[in-house]
């Protein structure tokens, strides 16, 4: 087999796969949260390491090889740390302490720059760096943790979640059980072979292709519905969702929506929360379409809110839910305001179509698949 010939295409094929995979949810679903901007970071991220991996292997010069490497290095840094990001985000919830993962990928950065590469010779395929075993020691031990980690909790969001349907639990063992696998097995095989100075042939940018294919493969097809359904289902949307509201820019409400028998929080509660929390709905009127967001934590609970050209819809929560709940708000508030535009000028144009806003707003306290009783109250 004509390995150096695999080796200057397939790194580029993962390239390509990869950005498309970053690029998608904002070309077709305009995603808002962190979580899954973390997500579509990561992505664009291995891309741009497939890229510069592909172009150290064409390289024929040393210090340009040495250079390329460098970068190459920080980039898959902020990789893992991207990961690391979402599956913490997405398991506990967000912290004032998540800037403290950062501290250990400054660290990997000094290590990096400040001497892991020596040099490289070459070999059939192509430039084989020359590093210090210590020193990449030490940063393999910071990127070992992370992916560990990664694993660790979306294994467990993956056992906590036992009870989905087939269906989306299939997609969570495709899509992420693939990468964090080949991305395991990369690191480990990748330290042995830096560490004794072994010449193994660098796969990993050739290899990605195949959980990008199987992202793609999983993904692709669905509808921004479908994959809110599948967001709601891994966040436990049902379980964790206590009320969700919709107001008009007015600041008139006009559906409340909750599981339980009472509401938790009456609307005129929750509208004086979030007018507490920056005058939101008192500045809910933007001269051109577009969307905000805020949010706050109080007690035990947390509420997210959304602002659109017409609507304000707002969700209390209890638990990490808060991606999904930012994610969730913005396509319904959107979807809406996009089929509905003309009747919601006025609060009581709007309320003649209260109902259907409130069919898409039951469906961050429903289960997927299984009927559970709702109490929806319309303003009229």
């Amino acid at each position: 087999m004509d390995y150096r010939g695999v080796l200057s295409v397939l790194p580029l094929a993962s390239a390509a796969l990869w950005f498309g995979i970053g690029a998608w949810p904002y070309l077709r679903y305009r995603f808002f949260s962190p979580f899954e901007r973390s997500l579509t970071t990561f992505a664009f991220l291995i891309a741009v390491w497939a890229t510069l991996d592909w172009i150290f292997l064409q390289s024929r010069d040393e210090g340009f090889a040495v250079a390329v490497s460098n970068v190459r290095i920080t980039v898959i840094t902020f990789a893992t740390f991207a990961l690391v990001l979402a599956s913490k985000w997405i398991y506990y919830g967000h912290s004032r302490l998540d800037g403290l993962l950062l501290l250990p990928v400054l660290g990997s950065l000094v290590i990096i720059w400040t001497g892991l590469t020596s040099g490289a010779e070459f070999v059939w395929w192509g430039p084989r760096l020359i590093r210090d075993p210590l020193r990449y020691t030490l940063w393999a031990i910071q990127q070992l943790a992370y992916v560990a980690t990664s694993a660790v909790l979306t294994s467990a969001l993956y056992v906590a979640r036992k009870g989905l349907p087939p269906r989306i639990r299939r997609r969570i063992f495709w899509t992420s059980g693939s990468l964090l696998a080949l991305l395991g097995i990369w690191l480990t095989t990748n330290v042995y072979n830096n560490v004794t100075q072994t010449a193994g042939i660098p796969w990993l940018s050739s290899l990605l292709v195949i959980p990008g294919a199987i992202v793609v493969v999983a993904l692709l097809p669905l509808s921004a519905e479908q994959i809110g359904e599948l967001f709601r289902a891994v966040s436990a949307a049902d379980r964790r969702v206590i009320a969700v509201y919709l107001f008009h820019r007015s600041g008139d409400p006009l559906v409340a929506v909750a599981a339980d028998r009472t509401f938790p929080i009456e609307a005129e509660r929750i509208q004086s929360i979030i007018g507490v929390i920056g005058g939101f709905v008192e500045t809910s009127i933007p001269s051109a379409r577009g969307y905000s967001v805020t949010g706050l934590k109080f007690d035990e609970q947390g509420v997210v809110a959304v602002r659109g050209q017409y609507v304000i819809a707002a969700a209390l929560y209890d638990g990490p839910v808060y991606d999904m709940a930012r994610s969730e708000l913005s396509r319904i508030v959107r979807s809406f305001e996009e089929r509905h535009g003309k009747d919601l000028k006025t609060w009581e144009s709007a309320t003649r179509i209260a109902e259907d806003a409130a069919e898409e707003l039951s469906k961050l306290v429903r289960r997927p698949e299984k009927a559970q009783p709702l109490r929806a109250v319309t303003f009229l």
